[in-house]
């Protein structure tokens, strides 16, 4: 296999409506008619990814979580994941509770099923949250104490109007075990996001493991976060979208355009010469 391409999903592959357009699943599947080998590696769980890409059969399996979790969404089933320290896990939400930041997590259970740790929905993107898990029949665990939380930890994250979600990287540097990411919610207007994982669990270390499972050769790579900098950092080639960082952009081969104009499909029809 000559190359692999790895896709980011938001702000990346889909548009603002959170969905994949025609137009781009047209060029996904031109890129399978010449096999020529693509993924996903995203910040999402599976299930919100199978809700981003409606129908879509992968023929690799796909990062998710920033890469702490390696999954096969089309048997719906884990291959490989890197969970957090128990006692680190129990130290973050402490600082983030003495913060005001809501911790949630994402857990593996005994059956290697995705489920969920929440305490008190202090907002209505939580409960949001919360009513769309339900929805997917994943199991949620209530507990004011996590440390009776059943499984294993391999994510925390927070859906909250605190800004000082954006400034807990620094606070939470003096934890070995953790990568911290965070930002503005490009969906929800006055909203923020944190994700936590285990430090060797990035989108970088997901697109090693995914280029030594697939035998590629080389490894092309798109995004607009910085939470793709670490698979940047790994790619022989790496796209920054117009609407990403200027950090990222710094570090790319190039800039594409934006998302919502399918700069993704654009890009694919004229490097492999196809027409959409």
């Amino acid at each position: 296999m000559d190359e692999l391409l790895v896709f980011d999903l938001d702000g990346t592959l889909i548009d603002a409506d959170e969905r994949i357009s025609d137009v781009t699943r047209r060029a996904l599947h031109e890129l399978d008619q010449r096999g020529i080998a693509w993924t996903v590696a995203t910040g999402r769980l599976p299930q919100g990814a199978r809700e981003a890409l409606p129908d879509m059969r992968f023929k690799h399996p796909q990062a998710y979580k920033n890469g702490v979790l390696i999954w096969d969404l089309n048997d719906d089933r884990s291959i490989h994941t890197r969970p957090l320290d128990r006692s680190e896990f129990l130290e973050v939400c402490k600082r983030l509770d003495a913060h005001g930041i809501n911790a949630m997590a994402n857990v593996l259970n005994d059956e290697n099923r995705i489920g969920a740790a929440v305490r008190d929905s202090n907002n209505e993107r939580e409960q949001r949250w919360v009513r769309y898990m339900e929805s997917q029949a994943i199991s949620i665990q209530r507990h004011n104490d996590f440390n009776v939380i059943e499984g294993t930890v391999f994510n925390i994250f927070a859906l909250t109007e605190n800004a000082r979600v954006l400034y807990m990287a620094e606070e939470l540097a003096d934890i070995p075990g953790v990568q911290v990411y965070a930002g503005s919610d490009m969906y929800h207007d006055g909203y923020y996001w944190l994700d936590i994982h285990h430090v060797e669990g990035t989108k970088g270390d997901a697109v090693k493991y995914l280029q030594e499972q697939t035998g590629a050769k080389k490894l092309i790579c798109f995004g607009d976060s910085d939470n793709d900098i670490a698979m940047f950092e790994r790619a022989d080639e790496a796209y920054a979208m117009e609407n990403g960082l200027p950090e990222l952009k710094a570090m790319a081969t190039q800039t594409i355009g934006k998302n919502t104009d399918h700069a993704i499909a654009y890009f694919l029809a004229d490097r492999y010469g196809f027409s959409l």
